[in-house]
């Protein structure tokens, strides 16, 4: 209203723009027209920060929390956030993959975890710290298959007498092998009727 009849509407307040704030978070849409006014304008704000005006916890000065949304309006996705490094844990024994590679995130990532030091994920009893057992696996991902276990020497029994034949080269192995036994003494590894312990006849 021309209140002193100069021909002129509001001359000499003091003026503001406001913009939208569809979303009532006190923050105005950016990238809208303002309206120009001496009094404040029901649904505008003074200010046009909000850089999503569609919801009120996404606006200038939010705290950033991780969910790939930039909820303080900085530019940014997510920045200022711990992210660590997720591996895939397909057989949910707690340690990823040595061979995959990594996904960065800020949160926990379903059946993902944050080492890389299982040497075989599809197997849940192989993992690091799992006992080593005798079965020429690498039980404890150490690089080294049945290693401090106990050993023997084991020997060719050509002819299934029990006895090895002597001067036989050995395998050492900490259980037993199919073919051969723990001793070397047989001097006739080509017939079960010729080794040590038998009564001597007259042939």
């Amino acid at each position: 209203v021309d209140d002193n009849c100069d021909g002129l509407v509001a001359n000499g307040t003091v003026t503001q723009s406001y913009y939208v704030d569809n979303d009532g978070d006190g923050f105005g849409a950016s990238g809208t027209t303002a309206i120009v006014s001496c009094a404040p304008v029901s649904g505008r704000v003074t200010n046009n920060g909000d850089c999503n005006d569609s919801n009120s916890a996404v606006r200038p000065s939010a705290s950033e929390v991780c969910n790939g949304v930039d909820d303080n309006c900085s530019g940014q996705v997510d920045e200022g956030l711990t992210f660590l490094s997720y591996y895939p844990d397909l057989d949910s024994d707690g340690f990823g993959s040595s061979a995959s590679s990594a996904q960065s995130s800020c949160a926990p990532v379903a059946g993902k975890v944050t080492n890389n030091t299982d040497c075989n994920d599809g197997s849940a009893s192989i993992k690091p710290g799992a006992t080593e057992v005798c079965n020429g696996v690498d039980d404890n991902c150490s690089g080294a298959a049945d290693e401090g276990l106990p050993t023997q020497s084991y020997y060719v029994d050509g002819d299934g007498d029990g006895y090895g034949a002597s001067g036989g080269a050995a395998m050492v192995s900490c259980g037993p092998v199919s073919g051969r036994v723990t001793n070397s003494g047989d001097c006739n590894d080509g017939s079960a009727a010729v080794h040590p312990g038998l009564s001597e006849s007259c042939n």
